[in-house]
């Protein structure tokens, strides 16, 4: 895939049948030569392709983390995408977005991490 290629585009990258995850967990570092940029929606967002490695409940870029907030097929993503992304922006959170398998995770900074919970007394 080429850098600045539009999401769509993604479709086309062949990925395993059958690939579900159902635990996530750990933490995949995202190296500034791996990033790309994806357009969609009027919208230039951070990616990275992970293939069929297992979804990580954190990733970390240039010393922030970014945790998981949900996950989109690759198909019908369109409707939903741009709409989720804005309301992180305008929550002041950074996304960045990964492929693993055939799903696209939402990461972003600042958010609680799935499984956290509430803090005491909350």
């Amino acid at each position: 895939m080429v850098r600045g290629q539009p999401f769509a585009a993604l479709l086309s990258i062949p990925a395993a049948s059958g690939y579900l995850c159902n635990v996530m967990e750990g933490v995949h570092e995202v190296h500034p030569d791996s990033l790309e940029t994806l357009y969609t929606d009027g919208i230039e967002l951070p990616y990275v392709e992970y293939g069929q490695m297992e979804p990580a409940i954190k990733l970390q870029f240039e010393g922030e983390d970014y945790w998981y907030c949900r996950t989109l097929p690759l198909k019908g993503y369109g409707a939903v995408l741009a709409r989720y992304i804005r309301q992180l922006e305008a929550e002041g959170h950074k996304p960045i977005l990964a492929r693993y398998g055939t799903r696209i995770y939402i990461y972003a900074t600042g958010v609680t991490p799935i499984g956290a919970g509430k803090p005491p007394g909350a």
